[in-house]
């Protein structure tokens, strides 16, 4: 198919030193989350690097209203006052560790999944809108498989978790969390990317910084116009 259709803001300039100084960052983050985590798992740092991913999250889930950062408010006592009755009640805080993950994970499935409800706009048809304006029925079908396979990611990040925990040592559930969960998202959209280029060739694609500017002001569950 071919397109006219040209992205909505004009590709933006990267600053590959911040890209560097940023991935840097997100290495050492994990580095340390592993390391705290496999050799000293009952200090307060490693739980807090654990639940650090979740409170991100939900802030960029909710931090878009007064009413939705009224509910993260309140959430944010509720995780507190759970985590204190927790240590006082004197379990065992490996039993934590996966709860954070399981709940990102979780949050990430319904974001995606719930925008594939009968009257919702699919989340990546979404972004495709933001970006491009309106866009063909083909593409429009092409992003709701892409918002389903990402639902079906995110699923298997929660069992594949799950099931690690349960059943694997230790340090072999936190390689996973710690230092792989990102790279397998980073690898899922660059493959999707990738395979959209290749399968659409024709189409104007918007860069990648221009979909990470339109991801920061999109808003979730619009009306299924133009599907």
């Amino acid at each position: 198919m071919s397109s006219s259709i040209e992205p909505a803001s004009r590709p933006q300039h990267i600053s590959w030193a911040k890209v560097s100084l940023f991935i840097a960052g997100v290495m050492a983050y994990q580095g340390l989350a592993y390391y705290m985590t496999v050799n000293h798992p009952r200090e307060g740092l490693a739980e807090a690097l654990v639940v650090a991913p979740l409170v991100l999250v939900t802030a960029g889930l909710l931090l878009r209203t007064a009413r939705s950062r009224l509910v993260l408010a309140v959430l944010t006592a509720a995780g507190i006052a759970g985590f204190l009755a927790w240590r006082a009640a004197g379990a065992d805080p490996v039993w934590f560790y996966p709860v954070p993950y399981l709940t990102v994970y979780l949050m990430l499935l319904w974001a995606f999944g719930s925008t594939l409800a009968s009257g919702r706009q699919p989340l990546v048809t979404q972004l495709a809108t933001l970006v491009h304006g309106q866009i063909p029925a083909e593409i429009a079908r092409y992003t709701r498989g892409v918002t389903w396979a990402w639902c079906g990611f995110f699923a298997g990040m929660t069992i594949t978790s799950a099931l690690l925990f349960l059943f694997a040592p230790f340090p072999v559930w936190s390689v996973f969390n710690s230092l792989l969960n990102l790279p397998l998202v980073v690898a899922m959209y660059l493959g999707e990317y990738a395979w959209r280029l290749r399968r659409y060739p024709h189409f104007s694609h918007a860069s990648i910084a221009t979909v990470l500017k339109a991801m920061s002001r999109f808003e979730l569950h619009r009306p299924a116009s133009g599907r």
